[in-house]
C-alpha cells in the first residue's frame, strides 16, 4: 500500500507541516502516533493510520500543542 497515493490530502497536509515546522519536529510525532500515542491520527479514503483520540476533540489547550520528546512522561498509556 502506498499511503502517498491512497491518502493524498493527508500527505499534502503532512508535507505542509514538515515545511512549516521542520521534518525533525513532525516525523517523531507521526511515529509516536503510529506507536499508540495520541499525537497523530488520519483518516482518508477508508484508511486510518495513527491513534484515534479517546473522545472527539472539541478544543485544544496550549499544553496539548507542545511537542514533547518520547523521553518525557507521556500522558497516555503505551500501546502493548
Amino acid at each position: 500500500m502506498n499511503l502517498r497515493e491512497e491518502m493524498p490530502e493527508t500527505y499534502a497536509f503532512i508535507e505542509a507541516c514538515r515545511e512549516a515546522f521542520g521534518t525533525e519536529s513532525v516525523n517523531p510525532q507521526i511515529k509516536l502516533g503510529m506507536e499508540g500515542a495520541q499525537t497523530f491520527h488520519a483518516s482518508e479514503n477508508g484508511i486510518e493510520v495513527g491513534t484515534r483520540f479517546s473522545e472527539p476533540v472539541k478544543y485544544i489547550t496550549a499544553d496539548q500543542m507542545v511537542i514533547r520528546n518520547k523521553s518525557e512522561t507521556l500522558p497516555w498509556p503505551e500501546k502493548k
